[in-house]
């Protein structure tokens, strides 16, 4: 379905830079917030503060993050000059897609996984147990999927892509999904708390996050299975009808 070459080739653009790593440091604000507010508490008060903060401050943070990485996947190429080289080669403009969004994607895991280790890290030192977060590392690989299918096609549709992204994340999700139930599956960020929810045992204050939406790992994939497909299949069409210019 992908293209290894292609993958490749954008995952490297996108991990080397200030960007890779601004955007890592910008994951790890949870993580230290959770870390500082863990301070002189109890073990299970510790647990309820990590679980809450993930579910808060970590989705705002992972999600303005993926944002920045999925935008400039084929924006720094559009943007460079580049795009119309590489599009040289002779691959389905469907595999082109797929492997923009697979590159994002990888490229957007690794930067939460520096931001989930300083949460790991964190909670281990505190409780002496390190079992705590390691469930959400699932959370940080379901987002990347999730919302990287969104924020790709939008760096190339927009030139504006980054606020568009963050009118999605801070208006739709924020605002839209939470009053507006009816439209709160089509939130990323409720997806996969759906399925943090699902594998371990949240607070509920966290699980009030989830509005309408239930907690569950198969519901929460086919969701992101379908995140994906519409994603890949728009960024397709926005390739194929550059072709047709």
């Amino acid at each position: 379905m992908i293209d290894l070459r292609l993958v490749r080739h954008f995952a490297r653009q996108l991990a080397r830079g200030k960007r890779f790593w601004g955007m890592a440091a910008l994951s790890s604000v949870a993580g230290f917030i959770a870390w500082i507010s863990s301070i002189a508490e109890s073990d299970e008060n510790i647990a309820e503060i990590y679980h809450m903060v993930t579910a808060t401050a970590g989705g705002a943070t992972i999600s303005i993050a993926f944002l920045v990485i999925g935008a400039a996947t084929l924006r720094d190429e559009r943007d460079a000059g580049t795009l119309p080289f590489i599009f040289m080669k002779p691959i389905p403009r469907w595999r082109w897609a797929a492997s923009a969004w697979a590159a994002a994607a990888l490229v957007s895991f690794a930067v939460g996984v520096v931001g989930w280790i300083v949460g790991f890290l964190a909670m281990g030192i505190m409780t002496g147990s390190w079992g705590l977060a390691i469930p959400a590392l699932g959370l940080y690989a379901a987002a990347a999927i999730g919302y990287t299918a969104v924020f790709v096609p939008l760096g190339y549709l927009f030139t504006r892509a980054v606020l568009v992204g963050l009118a999605y994340v801070f208006v739709w999700e924020g605002i839209i999904t939470t009053f507006v139930t009816g439209l709160s599956a089509s939130s990323v960020w409720r997806t996969v708390m759906s399925i943090y929810a699902d594998i371990t045992v949240l607070p509920e204050d966290a699980l009030d996050t989830l509005g309408p939406v239930a907690p569950g790992v198969g519901g929460g994939v086919l969701k992101l299975v379908g995140t994906v497909l519409v994603g890949v299949t728009a960024l397709t069409w926005a390739l194929r009808k550059r072709d047709a210019l």
